[in-house]
């Protein structure tokens, strides 16, 4: 029997990707490896942090009203459409999900493991290993004060299987298909069992972790098609179980939350908390000069100018584990080029990405040339550990691919093949300097070695609206890709997968994917990471740090969000008098 608990003592490895609570002893945090080195002084400065006592809260006041832009710890804001977790399709609403439901297991960002002290779920056991997960959950309640319990799971499961593809998480552990069937046991006990045996892991970090439970009591006088209709209306979200419930959504303009009194976790340290709706850079910049945003993300392309912004003070946030991309469409005959690997490999080939961090992300970002997070390095295989990959920069090497696949440089510099010169248009989101400098760079290095990369520009919105219409004629996009805590590549690359926009398709993808899943250990990760990286599915591309600039009135903002994209509301809080007056 495998059980996963929050009193385990168990020191992870690399077939061991859990780890006990935050609040549990020090000690459970020891030798864990050197890949683990540089994050675990991060961590216990947040263990520190959220298991505080009365002498810690005695320092802070109510902050009153928060007003932050939408995408703290993501990029340039957009608007927040969609508060159902099961139909979030961008990062900016998931945000929104995330503060207002409690998942069942809590999966922390700098580690890749689960933290038991913020997950419903207080024990997952496996008895079969691979088949069989028997769930128990510790007390939690909605903020109406009823219980959650396994029904409010089973009743998820139900939506899940009623939305099908239009569930946002469609196939990512294997989810809806790979479950047999679900069983409440008792109010605080559930069991799930698979069609097949799989990786344990896998499932859990990319499959079980999706039956967040929904408040069925609530709910259940819905059916399926109304709770879709009604994923924008603030009212009918009035019950939740996160730290946040919304309180009004001003379309176009604002979201606001206010806290859950019933949320047991921990106090929040202010009254509202306020997402705009900030399209633009320089917009965010001067919201935040004239005090009406609490907190941005450093623009890049204004970094200088922020830097020293008075009454204000910057925190540098570890680099998220996902990465940006150019998506290629492979259903349009235009560009019937990018189905051929050597094309998809010269383009990767060309892009400088260390000099593109240096020039463009001020030093702050990581290289991606394959679909792992490369910090913390969990998943790697060693080669690329050691930073050996199918691709890298080489321009002489993207020349010679683009020659061998029969492209020869025509009268105006651009390489073609059967009169077909190799261009296409790129889909540009407005209102970030930082993507219209990496855009620029982009077209260059591709330049250089024959290939024409035209600009067009967009709306985040109509871009999304693009993507998910699998008939539109887009050529190539770029919109930056999360990675799940077990990056399998089952949304991103499967054949017909949620997240495979572009259309790509490949038998021995398709695969290396189902390996992946099904067999133990990572030689299965191992194999498809490495064949992703040489098929460049999307052109993978480096991934900037983030900072975020905060009012001087403002404590733990280094701790609002971690790498996964997880909130901690209840960072955030304000001196108290005496020490503004010290100040």
């Amino acid at each position: 029997m495998d059980e996963l608990s929050d009193n385990s003592t168990d020191e992870p490895g690399p077939r061991d990707l859990f780890v006990p609570g935050f609040c549990e002893p020090a000690r459970h945090l020891g030798n864990t490896g050197a890949f683990l080195r540089g994050i675990l002084r991060p961590a216990l400065i947040m263990a520190a942090m959220f298991c505080v006592t009365g002498p810690a809260i005695a320092d802070t006041q109510n902050c009153g009203t928060l007003i932050l832009p939408s995408g703290i710890g993501i990029g340039t804001g957009d608007d927040i459409t969609n508060f159902n977790p099961l139909l979030t399709d961008s990062l900016y609403n998931q945000e929104a999900a995330d503060l207002m439901f409690q998942p069942l297991i809590w999966i922390n960002g700098a580690t890749l493991r689960i933290d038991w002290s913020r997950s419903i779920a207080s024990t997952v056991t496996s008895p079969d290993n691979g088949t069989t997960y028997d769930v128990k959950m510790r007390p939690w309640v909605w903020s109406d004060g009823a219980s959650v319990t396994s029904a409010d799971v089973a009743y998820t499961w139900g939506l899940i299987k009623a939305f099908g593809a239009t569930y946002s998480g469609y196939g990512a552990g294997g989810m809806p298909d790979v479950v047999k069937q679900l069983t409440i046991v008792s109010p605080e006990e559930f069991q799930v069992v698979l069609k097949h045996q799989v990786n344990r892991q896998w499932f859990i970090l990319n499959g079980l972790v999706q039956l967040l439970p929904l408040p069925m009591h609530v709910w259940k006088n819905f059916t399926p098609d109304q709770v879709f209709e009604h994923q924008s209306d603030v009212a009918f979200f009035h019950v939740v179980d996160g730290p946040l419930r919304p309180a009004a959504l001003n379309i176009g303009q604002d979201l606001v939350f206010v806290p859950n009194p019933k949320w047991p976790f921990a106090r929040l340290h202010f009254d509202r908390l306020i997402f705009k709706f900030v399209h633009s850079d320089g917009q965010t910049v001067e919201q935040f000069e004239d005090g009406e945003l609490d907190l941005i993300n450093v623009p890049f392309g204004l970094w200088n100018a922020v830097q020293h912004l008075p009454h204000s003070h910057t925190v540098i946030l570890p680099t998220p584990l996902d990465y940006n991309d150019i998506v290629l469409s492979f259903r349009n005959p235009k560009v019937a080029f990018f189905r051929d690997v050597r094309v998809r490999q010269a383009m990767e080939d060309a892009i400088d990405q260390k000099q593109m961090i240096q020039l463009v992300d001020h030093g702050l970002g990581e290289a991606h040339w394959g679909p792992m997070p490369v910090f913390p390095p969990t998943f790697l295989t060693p080669q690329m550990r050691a930073g050996h990959y199918p691709v890298g920069y080489d321009p002489a090497h993207a020349r010679a691919l683009l020659k061998d696949a029969g492209f020869s440089r025509g009268a105006d510099g651009v390489m073609q093949k059967h009169g077909q010169r190799l261009s296409f248009t790129y889909l540009d989101t407005v209102g970030s300097g930082l993507e219209a400098q990496i855009t620029l760079l982009t077209q260059s290095y591709l330049r250089q070695i024959g290939i024409e990369m035209n600009v067009r520009e967009m709306e985040f919105n109509q871009v999304l609206a693009l993507l998910n219409n699998p008939h539109a004629d887009w050529e190539a996009t770029g919109l930056g890709a999360s990675i799940s805590a077990y990056p399998t590549g089952e949304v991103s690359f499967k054949t017909g997968s949620f997240e495979n926009s572009g259309g790509y398709s490949d038998p021995t993808m398709d695969k290396l994917i189902d390996e992946s899943t099904t067999e133990s250990g990572l030689q299965g990760l191992y194999a498809y990471e490495i064949y992703a990286s040489a098929q460049q599915p999307v052109i993978f591309m480096e991934r900037e740090g983030v900072a975020i600039l905060a009012q001087n009135r403002i404590k733990g903002a280094a701790h609002f969000t971690d790498q996964l994209y997880n909130y901690y509301p209840e960072a955030l809080s304000c001196p108290a008098p005496a020490q503004n007056a010290a100040r």
